[in-house]
């Protein structure tokens, strides 16, 4: 019975991290020039390198999720911290990292997302142009 306990918990836990979102960073709809002129923010890319070398992001840090662990301390420490990811769960994995480690993650941007508003469905239809 308490094997059956730690198990659940140990389930529940992983779950947790990988899938509820962080409190208190908010999803910018774009990355506007307004935020590459700020000096007290840092944009840090965490996708993979092949996936952030289609869609670069300009002045970001580009620093995967793997290796976050190993030079997160080459990040300022002193400055707010926007996260771009992939899909939700990198950003989760990634904010709760950062601010584990006392980093300040204010938002979030993911630029691969097809929004909802927005008609994108990887084919063209004969009567698009």
């Amino acid at each position: 019975m308490y094997f059956l306990v730690i198990i659940t918990f140990f389930i529940l836990m992983v779950l947790y991290r990988r899938h509820m979102p962080v409190w208190g960073i908010g999803e910018l709809r774009e990355i506007s020039n307004v935020l590459y002129d700020r000096v007290d923010v840092v944009i840090l890319d965490i996708r993979d390198y092949q996936t952030s070398i289609k869609n670069q992001i300009v002045n970001a840090y580009c620093l995967p999720l793997p290796y976050l662990n190993r030079h997160y301390t080459d990040l300022p420490i002193e400055k707010d911290i926007i996260v771009v990811a992939s899909d939700q769960v990198e950003v989760n994995l990634g904010a709760r990292f950062l601010r584990k480690k006392g980093y300040n993650v204010v938002g979030f941007y993911l630029p691969s997302q097809v929004r909802k508003d927005s008609y994108n469905y990887g084919v063209q239809c004969a009567n698009e142009k």
